[in-house]
């Protein structure tokens, strides 16, 4: 290749990992003492990259050269990561809504309960969801192997810091640890708070997230269209100048985007706790 396509390569590569590489560390860097669901989600192969993979393969097969694959990629990429961005918050804010009604729910049986896992027992039918369901399995399993067992299933199937420390919370006072219902009404305002935060981000950041797939979609096929309707600008932007502006418009809309992006989606790893 000429000099003028291994720079188009090295900066769309560049591009591309600045867009895919996480917020807080590669995905391939674990802590000790992480459990085997958390390691196997973050080995995952990320969307991001067959679907960059699938736009550069069909550019290239179309007849157009590297850098104008490279910037299907990058646009490919964006989308699909503010897409990901939106279903994460609508993932989050649903869990943090039912950690906050489990949690209200037990802070009204700790008064009358004779024990934890009888508050247990009653407060979880009263829940709905994949946190209701995650609570009927942890008092059947609290009845079967005991609290501190079911408290720790319940916090590997809820990814959520309301739900972990919930769940210290029933294990230490199933253990005799005394008066939890003063704990466990402390413990329900901070899942209302952590449950307004997440509706608030989903409302105000991740709502806004397929109109920037939208946008970035219609921005390249504005260029296309462009392309198609007038044959000199074809002819042109299926050159190696038109690759490079092309691709140079790419870079920089991925860029911009990733402001927005990279933080939103440090946000939804991290139940809304900046790291």
């Amino acid at each position: 290749m000429s000099l003028s396509e291994w720079i188009i390569v090295l900066g769309g590569a560049a591009a591309l990992t600045f867009l895919l590489w996480p917020a807080s560390g590669t995905r391939w860097s674990l802590q000790g003492g992480v459990g085997s669901s958390v390691r196997s989600r973050r080995a995952r192969l990320p969307a991001e990259l067959p679907s960059a993979a699938a736009a550069a393969g069909a550019t290239l097969a179309s007849g157009l050269v590297i850098g104008h694959a490279a910037a299907a990629a990058l646009c490919s990429v964006v989308c699909i990561a503010a897409m990901k961005v939106m279903l994460a918050s609508r993932r989050w804010t649903a869990t943090a809504e039912g950690v906050a009604r489990l949690a209200g729910v037990l802070a009204n049986q700790a008064s009358v309960a004779v024990t934890a896992v009888d508050a247990l027992r009653h407060a979880a039918p009263l829940v709905s969801g994949p946190v209701g369901d995650a609570a009927e399995e942890m008092a059947a399993d609290a009845e079967r192997l005991g609290m501190a067992p079911a408290a720790e299933r319940f916090a590997a199937r809820v990814p959520s810091a309301a739900a972990r420390s919930l769940a210290n919370l029933l294990a230490v006072s199933a253990e005799g640890g005394g008066r939890w219902a003063q704990t466990v009404g402390v413990l329900e305002a901070e899942a209302s708070e952590a449950a307004v935060t997440a509706r608030l981000f989903h409302a105000r950041v991740a709502a806004a997230m397929p109109t920037l797939a939208v946008v970035t979609s219609l921005g390249a096929g504005l260029v296309a269209g462009s392309a198609w309707t007038a044959r000199d600008v074809g002819t042109w932007l299926a050159g190696p100048q038109g690759a490079i502006l092309v691709l140079g418009g790419a870079v920089v809309i991925a860029a911009l985007c990733a402001r927005v992006l990279l933080p939103a989606r440090a946000l939804t790893r991290s139940d809304g706790r900046p790291r």
